[in-house]
């Protein structure tokens, strides 16, 4: 059974009695007045879902009454039922972020069904809740934990469980795995369950540095070795030595540092930049990571076929985020006290629907990076999807379908549609942008876009987005590049 409260405001009591009786028959929680005044006593001294506004006053007197709910309570939802000859107030209502337009003569028929599709859109998201959805998903016992990993999705259980076998046999390991699946977080916990735990750890990210550097980097160097060299300087592998040494990027090793890795995988030796005739010994476990296909670099001759092998003694292959869903809200709670300690704040249900049906191509990198961002968009103690990045808005308006609920009068729905069609192309398909212009938020345009069945029509617009954006990189060259 849906739950919510609705708040009526109408001064024709015969249509809204019957309505409230219909929707406390529903198990719904209804108060109603029949004055603007004593509606807004009752919205000042409890939070509601769903504020019905059927008033017979003039247009101005309907707008400020609007204007005036939405400043006491911000994230309720307004339903406006107006005459039909009142058209023009719909454009001034639909910049006041309201939800849905009910003509006169108002039929139950019509608003009932359209009061429970809003509750059954929004099931968590009424302000008087006390739990926030992300608690809801939650269960109830402690995450799996290995060195601050959280994993309760059967996937990472299974690879948490090899951590320590793997860890104590100190032999060379090579995670597999997307951008920002936490390679070096698995490494580190490898490192930490090792004998050699207690010794140093070093990471070394093999894209980050250009070819002339990374050789002096990794092996060191000695004075007079290149310009710049004033001095002796031990290498990366010298400062791991008797520890760990993490190799990220392994796949952007250049072809002609490769021999040099794999006589310290063999021999545990190697020289300095300069310094060819002195040879150094070291012990180091060498765990080695990437996000390449290696066996595709070694038949491409991008990658040479020994080293592959030394470096894949043990392969373990880290899960997106996509195929471990069931990590998600303990991750972001991690996150969320991490980044904003003392207050855990809730999600809307719109916005936790976007995080859980959003793909996650960055992985835990990018939910981290998102839920930063929410911290720092967010305006109330809850997030909601407008405090998303964009892109996860993006994904989750394009993946939204439901039933548009009662029929709507023919000159108010053309006029919606109309608006929305007209800003879609003046904005050349961004519906961030589209949302602007209208003057609502993006929840309230992608509401719209599937009460009318506009997906279509919008995808005819893919092809004005491509041009915009050739435009502007050809106003912006530096920035295109």
């Amino acid at each position: 059974m849906v739950r919510g409260s609705i708040l009526i405001i109408g001064e024709d009591p015969h249509p809204v009695g019957e309505l409230v009786r219909a929707l406390r028959a529903d198990g719904l929680e209804v108060e109603q007045s029949h004055d603007a005044d004593g509606g807004l006593r009752l919205l000042i001294d409890r939070p509601f879902d769903i504020v019905v506004l059927d008033l017979k006053r003039p247009d101005a007197y309907a707008i400020e009454l609007m204007r005036r709910t939405r400043a006491i309570r911000p994230r309720c939802e307004i339903v406006l039922v107006v005459g039909e000859e009142t058209v023009e107030m719909a454009r001034d209502a639909l910049k006041r972020c309201v939800v849905d337009f009910i003509a006169k003569p108002m039929a139950n028929s019509h608003l009932e069904p359209l009061i429970r599709g809003i509750l059954e859109a929004s099931p968590h998201e009424s302000e008087h809740m006390d739990r926030p959805p992300l608690k809801r998903v939650t269960s109830d016992h402690e995450p799996f934990r290995v060195d601050d990993i959280v994993a309760k999705s059967d996937v990472m259980d299974d690879l948490l469980h090899k951590l320590p076998r793997i860890g104590r046999s100190g032999t060379t390991v090579l995670l597999l795995g997307e951008t920002g699946t936490g390679k070096e977080i698995i490494a580190n916990a490898l490192h930490r369950l090792s004998r050699r735990g207690d010794r140093a750890f070093v990471k070394v990210n093999c894209a980050a540095l250009p070819e002339t550097l990374l050789e002096a980097e990794l092996f060191g160097h000695v004075r007079g070795a290149y310009t710049g060299a004033d001095s002796d300087r031990p290498g990366l592998f010298q400062v791991a030595d008797g520890g760990t040494i993490f190799l990220d990027e392994i796949g952007e090793l250049p072809l002609n540092l490769q021999p040099k890795l794999l006589r310290v995988l063999q021999e545990g030796e190697f020289h300095r930049v300069g310094e060819a005739g002195r040879t150094h010994q070291v012990s180091v476990r060498i765990i080695a990571a990437t996000n390449r296909d290696l066996e595709a670099a070694v038949q491409r001759g991008a990658f040479r076929e020994d080293i592959y092998y030394r470096l894949n003694v043990v392969a373990l292959p880290l899960p997106p985020l996509r195929e471990r869903t069931n990590d998600l809200a303990p991750l972001i709670e991690r996150f969320l006290d991490e980044l904003n300690p003392g207050f855990r704040p809730g999600f809307s249900a719109q916005a936790w629907q976007a995080v859980t049906s959003y793909d996650w191509p960055g992985n835990i990198r990018e939910l981290h990076n998102a839920v930063e961002h929410a911290l720092v968009m967010r305006e109330g103690e809850n997030i909601d999807v407008c405090d998303l990045p964009v892109a996860i808005q993006d994904h989750a308006l394009s993946r939204v379908t439901a039933e548009a609920v009662g029929e709507e009068a023919a000159t108010l729905e053309a006029l919606e549609i109309r608006s929305i069609l007209n800003a879609m192309k003046k904005t050349g398909g961004n519906q961030t942008h589209a949302a602007g212009l209208l003057g609502i938020s993006r929840r309230t345009l992608g509401y719209r876009i599937r009460k009318h069945h506009l997906a279509d029509e919008i995808d005819s617009l893919e092809p004005a987005r491509s041009v915009a954006r050739v435009r502007t990189s050809s106003r912006n060259p530096a920035r295109s590049a």
